[in-house]
């Protein structure tokens, strides 16, 4: 496999961690949940319910397992005896892990896409000097740069070409945190209208025609 090969798996792998209901359902859950003020208790509401969903889901019992069998061969290799007891709140920093990761190795162009896909209220026209840039690959020029410097000052803006710390500004100061803000809005949604919607549902319940009703 040619790197071009290895890079275009990679890119499509990562949009599909980002574009993973359930990985947002988990991200959107604890953001919620983590600043409840800033979405209310509506919004609560729906998030909880939205992550516990996600929580039960095919994807998330192959996150848990995924830990469990970290821990169990951690354990096993230091000589612990029992079985790890694996939580929700690690299955969430795994899952969230993930999409932290796959974040920064998407074009930053891909990424704006998925942003506005999961954030409507979102509006950026990124500019075509900056859509070609990996995040990850900018990390990785700022981590040899400080290794290999004797400078203890040195710092990012002396490592980076302009347009490269414009990428590096937008990703942290923009586009990551929309994606986190749209994801969490989209999993408080639903909190909003629960209970009109269950009220509704029994009028409409109510009055459907008898032959409907089963």
């Amino acid at each position: 496999m040619t790197p071009e090969e290895i890079r275009a798996q990679q890119r499509n792998f990562a949009r599909k961690t980002l574009e993973n209901k359930v990985f947002q359902g988990v991200l959107g859950g604890n953001q919620v949940r983590s600043n409840p003020f800033l979405y209310g208790q509506f919004g609560v509401t729906g998030a909880e319910g939205t992550y516990e969903e996600s929580m039960g889901s095919d994807d998330a019992k192959k996150a848990r397992d995924a830990a469990y069998k970290r821990a169990k061969a951690r354990g096993d290799s230091l000589g612990v005896y029992g079985e790890p007891a694996i939580t929700n709140y690690e299955v969430s920093a795994d899952i969230i892990q993930q999409i932290e990761e796959n974040k920064q190795r998407l074009p930053l162009g891909d990424l704006v896409e998925i942003v506005k896909g999961v954030a409507p209220g979102f509006k950026f026209d990124l500019p075509e000097a900056l859509k070609d840039y990996v995040i990850d690959d900018i990390q990785t020029k700022i981590n040899i740069a400080k290794a290999t410097s004797r400078r203890e000052d040195l710092k990012v803006e002396d490592i980076l070409t302009e347009t490269e710390y414009d990428a590096l500004m937008v990703y942290q100061g923009i586009l990551s945190q929309a994606y986190n803000r749209g994801v969490a809005l989209r999993t408080a949604q639903p909190g909003y209208f629960a209970d009109l919607n269950s009220a509704a549902e029994k009028v409409s319940e109510k009055y459907k025609p008898k032959e409907e009703k089963k």
